[in-house]
């Protein structure tokens, strides 16, 4: 198991991989110091890291500064209920770029897994947990 989602509260979940937690949603406790990203703005973030790594990747070995490096993410929906059909993701750089320099950053960022996942089609298969052997585990 690479990540444990547990349900919270109200719809509020929290996601635990490798000693660190991330927390979505909305909570019934009212405290919204807690509520964390809706989880398809979590997916947004997901892919503005993985492309932010790629990116810091090729400026190391092409020597760019990228200390200063953002990434504006957008997400465009249709339908009810909404489905994702384009994120746009504009990446900031404090230095002066040439064209080639440009087209080398925005061909790594295009390496990116999660995106060339979804490029690809991936699928996404749930199954449900046998209640018994859950309860001789706990």
């Amino acid at each position: 198991m690479e990540v444990l989602v547990k349900y919270e509260s109200g719809f509020r979940f929290s996601a635990t991989c490798r000693g660190y937690t991330v927390t979505t949603g909305r909570g019934e406790d009212g405290n919204e110091e807690r509520d964390g990203m809706w989880p398809a703005q979590l997916f947004e973030a997901s892919v503005g890291m993985c492309i932010g790594g790629y990116v810091v990747k090729f400026c190391k070995e092409q020597n760019i500064p990228y200390d200063n490096m953002t990434i504006e993410l957008s997400r465009r929906t249709r339908g009810r209920p909404s489905r994702t059909t384009r994120i746009d993701a504009k990446i900031h750089l404090d230095a002066e770029l040439s064209e080639g320099q440009k087209q080398g950053i925005l061909q790594a960022a295009d390496c990116c897994h999660i995106t060339d996942s979804i490029k690809e089609g991936m699928q996404i298969a749930c199954s449900l947990a046998d209640a018994e052997a859950d309860n001789v585990q706990e």
